[in-house]
């Protein structure tokens, strides 16, 4: 019961009123402009929302579905944030493991919106694995005005992974790097 509850959290938080304004903002100035990105963007908004839908209840996903997921994600943010953001994914052996649904959206998210990124300081988030774990890493580029937090986020994900994984979200920072290791399912 608990379980499905932060499940339902997740995804309520995730069907974000303020991310799908944002988005429909973001279309409006393509469409005349950029048509072809437009669509893009609109593809990809569908297939994002599509697959939270399809897999937000779920335990767990496979893993090379959350990747595919994430890039679709991502690909939002690069349209209308112009490359200020670079993700680099290394995960050799996806198709080995499963993972925790829309856990990587979450954590993708939480770097972009509590850190700043320009042209010349770009903001660098890598997804790799590390010990039977998921590493989500960004560079530290802390925004001077902080974004009032919730930090509802990272604590419906620590309870997921506790209830459903029986082990602990792993959360690591240093003057330079903020990382997040999730476990992963065999």
């Amino acid at each position: 019961e608990e379980n499905l509850i932060f499940q339902y959290e997740t995804i309520k938080n995730q069907v974000n009123p303020h991310f799908l304004f944002n988005s429909l903002n973001t279309i409006s100035s393509l469409i005349q402009t950029h048509p072809d990105a437009a669509e893009q963007f609109i593809y990809n908004l569908s297939s994002v929302y599509r697959y939270i839908l399809e897999n937000g209840q779920k335990d767990s996903v496979p893993l090379q579905s959350e990747i595919n997921f994430i890039s679709d994600y991502f690909s939002l943010h690069k349209i209308r944030d112009e490359e200020k953001i670079i993700l680099e994914i290394n995960i050799p052996d996806a198709g080995q493991f499963r993972i925790l649904p829309v856990s990587l959206q979450i954590l993708l998210e939480n770097a972009i919106k509590h850190n700043m990124a320009s042209r010349e300081n770009k903001l660098r988030i890598n997804i790799y694995t590390e010990d039977q774990q998921i590493v989500v890493r960004n560079n530290l580029r802390r925004k001077s005005t902080q974004i009032v937090s919730t930090k509802q986020g990272l604590t419906n994900l620590a309870e997921r992974i506790r209830l459903t994984c029986k082990t602990e979200l792993v959360i690591e920072e240093s003057n330079d790097f903020f990382s997040v290791k999730v476990p992963l399912i065999k």
